[in-house]
């Protein structure tokens, strides 16, 4: 199976924050909608960073320029690393690489322990405290098995966000910063071709990395050799608490009580003179 990449041309996005929305939507992801929940901090950008109940988000990094503003865009979510240190800590795995490079998250194994987000270099994958998962991008691999785009990229009305082989992808975005070049936009360059061994969620930064708030050079964390060390004892916790209730349930299978506790036997007289 081919690889497939998103790209993002931060130069074409007007930050419209469809794409955000259309993630909640499409995953079931709710929002506040408390009245005032939200203190207004001076800017545009919906919060601060992901949570457990948002994976992707449109960030607004602004910057004096004349008489007005700069602004810089981004789009923050899951980058599809071909090299995943998420995956290499996840002590359940919770956290696999299909075939077409999707880094995906499955929530019905996660525990919780949150050595993912500690293990990301970018802090990606956010704990959902209500559901005890953490929670991430899949880069919509149930609309792609399906033969549809990813939900972002469908509902992007500047074409912002397009989707196909990574190989293409690549070329598109190299094609589209040589443009960004010609036309005056010196910094502008393309992240994720080699960070993290290859990334499958590329981005075209028109300012240069630093003022999209991307982190140049990506280093897999030093805390991954520790993770990876006691992955295996971790997995045995928790096989082991699941063993032990396991073994709770069978055993008290049939199970009858020949005598009352002291305890028992008084709350049970009580009960019938209550009667």
């Amino acid at each position: 199976m081919a690889e497939n990449a998103i790209l993002y041309d931060a130069s074409k996005c007007s930050a419209c924050k469809g794409c955000q929305v259309q993630c909640k939507q499409w995953n079931m992801m709710p929002s506040g909608l408390g009245k005032d929940e939200n203190e207004f901090t001076g800017s545009y950008q919906s919060m601060p960073d992901l949570n457990g109940d948002t994976r992707l988000l449109i960030e607004f990094h602004e910057e004096a320029a004349g008489d007005g503003i700069q602004w810089a865009f981004s789009r923050r979510a899951c980058f599809h690393c071909t090299e995943p240190t998420c995956m290499e800590v996840c002590p359940v795995g919770a956290i696999s690489q299909l075939d077409d490079g999707t880094v995906k998250l499955d929530n019905t194994k996660c525990v919780g322990c949150k050595y993912c987000t500690a293990a990301c270099p970018f802090e990606v994958p956010k704990y959902r405290e209500n559901f005890n998962v953490s929670n991430k991008c899949t880069l919509c691999d149930d609309r792609v098995a399906q033969g549809r785009e990813p939900a972002c990229v469908k509902t992007c009305p500047a074409a912002a966000l397009s989707f196909g082989p990574r190989d293409e992808v690549l070329a598109a975005g190299k094609a589209r910063v040589e443009e960004l070049r010609t036309a005056g936009y010196d910094k502008a360059e393309l992240y994720g071709e080699t960070e993290m061994g290859g990334m499958h969620s590329l981005f075209v930064a028109q300012y240069g990395l630093e003022a999209h708030g991307l982190v140049r050079d990506p280093k897999r964390p030093d805390a991954v050799a520790l993770f990876s060390l006691i992955k295996p004892l971790a997995g045995l916790g928790v096989a082991a608490v699941v063993g032990g209730l396991g073994l709770s349930f069978l055993t008290g299978i049939g199970y009858d009580r020949d005598e009352l506790t002291a305890e028992s036997a008084s709350a049970y007289d009580a009960a019938k003179e209550e009667k």
